[in-house]
């Protein structure tokens, strides 16, 4: 099981705090948004985490198909709807690879293993979210 605890620190400001680990990330808006600019907004921990949960297993899956891997980038960018609830509807993510040993098709069955199996955190907003996905070799 997952926990994790979200803690006001004052005007518009959030401290998330991961159960599990221990580990703490400062959360804020924007100024225009009445915030303070102190930290991480919300939505960009989301587009952080479907980017970092994809790159982890990315590695893993290379690892294990013998891959030195030299770079490891995700980009992502995360459309959202218009109006309320302004759910993301589509999401940009950019692999950028390089290593010895890497060619695209083990980076697409690496990408592909990831995004269709492993990763938690793109599979729960699957469905709602449309994904595009563009892998490129350096």
């Amino acid at each position: 099981m997952v926990k994790a605890c979200v803690r006001w620190a004052g005007h518009r400001q959030f401290i998330g705090i991961g159960e599990n680990s221990g580990h703490a990330i400062v959360m804020d808006m924007a100024e225009d948004k009445g915030g303070e600019n102190t930290g991480l907004r919300m939505t960009e921990l989301l587009m952080i985490s479907i980017a970092g949960c994809t790159a982890v297993d990315i590695h893993n899956i290379l690892t294990k198909m013998k891959v030195k891997l030299q770079r490891c980038e995700v980009q992502i960018e995360g459309t959202q709807q218009e109006s309320y609830p302004k759910y993301f509807h589509k999401i940009h993510l950019k692999y950028i690879l390089s290593g010895e040993g890497l060619d695209m098709k083990k980076a697409q069955k690496a990408v592909s293993l990831s995004m269709d199996k492993y990763c938690s955190v793109s599979q729960t907003v699957k469905g709602r979210a449309e994904f595009e996905i563009k892998i490129e070799i350096v």
